[in-house]
């Protein structure tokens, strides 16, 4: 039988981070993952923005985060030799009176400057191409291209041995002191970063989950010329040759990963009030975020079973919160230190 230091069942973004981790930590890991081709991880933009929301309000721990995310990208780069997170500029335009006012409000305050391009664009969008009439502003945006990243980390892991395509089911995991065997293999620890399906995981049964499934729009609009992320109610993410991403939406009570007329139809809507040029949609996706209680992420120990480990609840956040979060969750399985009270899965 096979022995690793962790067996890490699910390979999106919170597996896929923690797996670099711990592997950087000299573990010997198996990350075991069913490669599907639609993931909530996989079909995610991967936009990173720093000021967000109809409150305009700085993202949670923002200045925290991000440098950690940069770090982690471009470490992981320099070993698969591909970049994959970008800086990129990210423009907000506001769509009425009310934010207009609480922009007004914020731009005056230091930690939202530190946040903003400077000087800012003039014109900040060509206004024969947007819709603009209330004005924005330009901040420091960054993306990651999920899909592309999770596919150089599963051939990395794949070259290493520390790969297996397989659907390991919570009913199959044996659970001793000092031991987990999954699979045929025997861990130290088995780690579960399943997404939304962790909804029915029977060992963590108390989680209050309010996944939210999500649709995104690829368009084909040649006379745009855009490389910036545009928002105007909602997000424009440039491509390459004239194609872009749009989105997303939110729906609590259908979750699944099929794209809907009316998802379709909202994401058109919104298009309509961004953009003056003609556009063509060329492609429809959804996913299921996975949410949890407070929509942050939680980690950590089962509170029993102490050779289960939890990592889930990145929602739409997951490119700025992994890293960070998988840092905390590495350290504690190998140092033994504790995670942050809020996110510990006891707590919850």
């Amino acid at each position: 039988m096979e022995i690793f230091d962790a067996v890490i069942l699910g390979h999106g973004l919170a597996g896929a981070t923690l797996a670099w981790h711990l592997r950087w930590r000299g573990w010997r890991v198996l990350v075991v993952d069913r490669d599907e081709r639609v993931t909530s991880s996989k079909v995610a933009a991967g936009i990173v923005v720093p000021i967000s929301g109809q409150r305009i309000a700085r993202s949670w721990r923002v200045e925290e985060f991000l440098p950690v995310a940069q770090a982690f990208y471009d470490r992981a780069a320099a070993q698969l030799g591909l970049h994959h997170y970008h800086n990129i500029p990210y423009v907000r335009l506001l769509k009425s009176e009310d934010e207009q006012r609480r922009w007004e409000e914020r731009r005056r305050d230091a930690t939202f400057q530190k946040l903003i391009t400077d000087p800012q664009p003039e014109p900040l969008v060509d206004r024969s191409r947007f819709y603009a009439e209330e004005g924005g502003f330009e901040m420091k945006g960054a993306w990651l291209d999920v899909r592309g990243w999770l596919q150089a980390s599963r051939d990395h892991l794949e070259r290493a041995g520390a790969w297996l395509t397989a659907d390991i089911p919570p009913e199959e995991v044996t659970v001793a002191e000092h031991a987990v065997v999954a699979a045929g293999r025997q861990a130290r620890y088995l780690i579960f970063c399943q997404g939304h399906e962790a909804a029915a995981n029977p060992f963590f049964p108390w989680l209050r989950w309010k996944s939210a499934k999500g649709e995104i729009l690829t368009l084909h609009a040649p006379e745009l010329n855009e490389r910036r992320i545009i928002n105007r109610g909602g997000w424009l993410l440039p491509g390459a040759d004239g194609y872009y991403r749009s989105g997303s939406t939110y729906e609590w009570d259908d979750l699944t990963a099929t794209p809907t007329a009316a998802g379709r139809g909202e994401i058109e809507a919104r298009l309509h009030r961004l953009l003056r040029v003609p556009f063509q949609i060329t492609a429809h996706e959804a996913g299921v975020r996975p949410i949890i209680n407070e929509s942050k992420a939680l980690i950590g120990l089962h509170p029993v079973h102490r050779r289960i480990a939890l990592f889930n609840g990145l929602g739409s956040k997951g490119v700025l919160h992994a890293p960070f979060f998988a840092a905390q969750l590495a350290a504690l399985l190998v140092d033994g230190t504790p995670v942050e009270y809020e996110m510990d899965v006891c707590r919850n």
